[in-house]
């Protein structure tokens, strides 16, 4: 098996267990947050939602896209526009075809380039490092989800 067979295979599970996990949260508890800076279910669904806009350009082209003031706005009105889990999920899902297509797509050859990301001041990785980010950031959302229903009393397996 292709190393992007196997992160569109894992990637594709990780959105599943993610909208699975998010959809048991009671409607009435999709927005709460326990406190500080801590993000509720839409919130972090919201971001799944969006993070094609992210991933996409990183996957065919290397290009991070801006983030400079005008586009973290454009971004978070974008995210506000989903309302309700369910609709986040169906976005979510919607993209993940593009981001799994763009993931198969990307050449043997490339996986060993590296690009520098505008995280921390500019953080260096690989082609296939970076095929693996939508995964990892559906896996961070699904522990952040998984935490918050246990917060809110819910040890059921999802």
């Amino acid at each position: 098996m292709r190393y992007q067979d196997q992160v569109v295979k894992m990637t594709q599970k990780a959105l599943e267990d993610l909208c699975r996990a998010a959809l048991a949260v009671p409607a009435d508890r999709q927005e709460w947050v326990p406190g500080g800076d801590a993000r509720s279910t839409l919130s972090q669904m919201q971001e799944v939602a969006t993070s094609a806009r992210f991933f996409l350009p990183l996957l065919r082209s290397g290009d991070a896209p801006d983030f400079d003031e005008h586009a973290l706005r454009q971004t978070r009105a974008l995210r506000a526009s989903f309302a309700t889990i369910e609709e986040c999920v169906t976005a979510a899902r919607s993209s993940l075809t593009q981001l799994c297509q763009a993931i198969s797509e990307v050449p043997e050859e490339r996986l060993e380039d590296e690009m520098v990301l505008p995280f921390g001041g500019g953080t260096t990785m690989t082609t296939a490092d970076v095929l693996m980010l939508p995964y990892w950031n559906m896996t961070y959302h699904l522990g952040q989800v998984n935490q918050l229903q246990l917060m809110l009393g819910d040890c059921e397996m999802h």
